[in-house]
């Protein structure tokens, strides 16, 4: 088993709409990664296909347990208590449920290696996160920011970044209908 998960060439497309093409990416295990992009770049997508990567696992690593707090139901996209989504066979879901709340109840009752969220976007959501970031859970979450340089522009992301939260960002950089996509360590404080 490795200690990192290695994704290479990872595509999705929608019929004739391409979401995102050849993403490679090595998100160490235990890692916090936050995405980023513009509104309708990928984000999402990106993120539900990196939770199903990490909850079934391959021959090179074992599966995680995945836990997604999903507040407004777009990543397991649930109807009738049911995921209309694949998010891998280890996953567990929270939907309709406020991150601030979701993430303490996964704490407590389930076990989690990596929680996910898309779009941090509260103050409380940034306390959940330090919670969770401080008892060793790997974190997957979005944001919308088009860059680093405007993701520092943030303050509920300076308040992450000084808690130390995030090591990692996946950039999505979307220029006409070419996306690309960059991966790297994060600055420790502002």
């Amino acid at each position: 088993m490795t200690n990192a998960i290695l994704i290479t060439n990872l595509s999705k497309s929608y019929g004739e709409t391409v979401v995102f093409r050849n993403f490679s990416a090595r998100l160490p295990l235990g890692e916090t990664t936050v995405i980023t992009g513009v509104s309708g770049g990928g984000k999402t997508t990106l993120l539900r296909d990196l939770i199903r990567v990490l909850s079934l696992g391959d021959a090179e690593h074992r599966a995680l347990r995945v836990a997604v707090i999903d507040e407004r139901c777009e990543l397991a996209v649930c109807c009738k208590g049911r995921a209309q989504m694949e998010l891998g066979n280890h996953t567990d879901v929270l939907s309709l449920c406020p991150k601030a709340v979701g993430i303490p109840m996964v704490l407590r009752g389930m076990n989690p290696q990596v929680i996910a969220v898309d779009e941090i976007t509260a103050e409380e959501d940034i306390r959940a996160m330090c919670l969770a970031a401080n008892c060793g859970v790997g974190l997957l979450a979005s944001i919308h920011a088009a860059s680093v340089d405007e993701l520092h522009q943030k303050p509920l992301w300076r308040e992450l970044l000084r808690a130390r939260v995030f090591r990692r960002c996946i950039v999505i950089r979307s220029n006409g209908g070419a996306r690309s996509y960059e991966v790297g360590d994060l600055p420790c404080s502002d």
